[in-house]
């Protein structure tokens, strides 16, 4: 049972499929609008596979946008990524990325709250969230709305105690409103690429503080 989620998130059954040794590996998570703009899609790929090439299992919700923008930027780049499925194994969710899906499933691994026929519950969703950010030392969320799911996961990540990263304005990712609530606040971090994620992560291989915090 993964030692992240039985520490900050504990569902009571997880289904996983394939490499199961990335849950002991170093993860971080992203997150973000499913309407995400272009320029917010180029920015999660190059942050993405830039981690994935240093070591970092990329960890999503295999979902369209910045999920999907994540996982293949992971996969292309030669690293690790981890799908956290709102379905049960045997629906991949969205239907549309089921390719996705089983290029993960070849490559990295799928984890799920879902026994393997079952299709996303209301509710899930936010399920998926808790675990998505619990799985990783720190959450990159690339686009968010006002509303909405990627606000959501912010919210359970701080709760988590995670360090949260969204791009720096100059980025232009859009959409933005979400985003701007974010950089107003003291918890979360700022950055322009992954080498200012780097710099700032709190995260040393072995050893998690938030002493930059």
């Amino acid at each position: 049972y993964p030692d992240e989620l039985r520490r900050h998130h504990t569902p009571l059954t997880v289904f996983l499929k394939g490499n199961y040794n990335l849950l002991e590996t170093d993860c971080l998570s992203f997150a973000g609008s499913r309407d995400a703009s272009s320029r917010a899609l180029e920015w999660t790929q190059e942050v993405s596979s830039t981690l994935a090439v240093e070591g970092y299992s990329i960890v999503s919700g295999g979902a369209f946008g910045v999920d999907a923008a994540a996982h293949e930027a992971a996969l292309d780049a030669g690293g690790n990524t981890i799908i956290v499925s709102p379905s049960g194994h045997n629906n991949p969710y969205p239907a549309a990325n089921a390719e996705l899906f089983d290029r993960v499933e070849q490559n990295g691994l799928i984890i799920s709250h879902r026994f393997p026929d079952e299709e996303p519950a209301r509710g899930g969703f936010l399920y998926r969230n808790k675990t998505n950010s619990a799985l990783s030392s720190g959450i990159v969320i690339a686009a968010a709305g006002k509303d909405g799911g990627s606000m959501a996961q912010y919210e359970a990540a701080i709760k988590q105690g995670k360090q949260v990263f969204v791009p720096a304005k100059t980025v232009g990712a859009n959409p933005s409103d979400g985003l701007e609530q974010m950089r107003s606040s003291e918890q979360a971090s700022i950055i322009e690429s992954a080498g200012d994620l780097s710099s700032k992560h709190s995260f040393q291989r072995g050893q998690k503080t938030l002493d930059d915090w």
